[in-house]
């Protein structure tokens, strides 16, 4: 099937059968928008949060093409080009459009995705997306309490970019951005931090918009700039405000709006 038809009908089904097979989720997410987003029409935001869940996941029988589709267009490369010269180079993810078209557009540009990444939930998902993943021109480090070592020879060989993801999920809870909840001292932000001091990598933040059509934004930001020293609250906070905004500008694209909670 042609993917304007794969997508829609992915947006369809996550806008019919998400908020009846996941109320728990859907109560969450409108919860988020009323404190996070209250500018937002509620029914809207909602519709476009389930439209874009489903339309990713449908959207993973097609995500190979789309670049040679036209389907990608890329803001803020020559933040991270400029930053590969000089040093090595932490992206830092956000779960926003459809996140697997962050790395694929690392692997068109020629920058060698390395992914920090948990296990999928089912062995099904696993095998797909693990998949793609290889064949789009990436490889996975597993995220697991040995994945420091690894993660530093990839920034040390400085032959790859690390993609190590901001918002992870970890416990039933998102523990990054703050989003209203303080500062960070655990989970992925502060983790970032710490590899940075380790290795004098450039952090660099990137995402993924969803546009009509469907298409897709990838934008990289400008390197992080952290505070001198080994103070790593100082240094999650600052990474923290960049990425903070970011999430909050475009909480109906998040992954983990259906997730988050005010009070974890």
């Amino acid at each position: 099937m042609p993917t304007p038809a794969v997508s829609a009908i992915g947006a369809r089904l996550g806008q019919r059968v998400g908020p009846a097979l996941y109320p728990g989720q859907d109560a969450l997410a409108r919860a988020a928008f009323r404190q996070l987003r209250p500018d937002l029409p509620e029914a809207a935001a909602m519709a476009a949060l389930w439209g874009n869940l489903g339309a990713s996941f449908a959207e993973m029988a097609r995500i190979l093409r789309f670049w040679e589709e036209g389907r990608v267009e890329v803001l803020g490369a020559e933040h991270l080009l400029e930053a590969r010269r000089r040093r090595p180079v932490l992206l830092a993810g956000l779960h926003l459009g459809n996140p697997e078209v962050l790395g694929l557009t690392l692997a068109r540009l020629g920058l060698r995705p390395v992914g920090v990444a948990t296990r999928q939930p089912t062995d099904f998902r696993e095998r797909v997306i693990t998949g793609i993943r290889l064949r789009g021109g990436g490889r996975m480090i597993r995220a697991d309490r040995d994945a420091l070592r690894p993660a530093l020879r990839v920034l040390a060989a400085r032959e790859e970019t690390l993609l190590f993801w901001m918002d992870d999920y970890i416990g039933g809870r998102v523990l990054g951005p703050s989003l209203d909840r303080g500062p960070r001292h655990r989970g992925n932000i502060p983790f970032a931090v710490r590899l940075a001091r380790l290795s004098g990598c450039a952090i660099l933040p990137g995402f993924v918009e969803r546009l009509p059509g469907p298409r897709f934004r990838t934008h990289f930001l400008p390197p992080v700039a952290l505070p001198p020293g080994e103070d790593r609250a100082a240094g999650a906070a600052a990474l923290d405000a960049v990425l903070d905004p970011v999430v909050r500008a475009r909480l109906e694209q998040w992954f983990f709006t259906i997730a988050w909670r005010p009070e974890r």
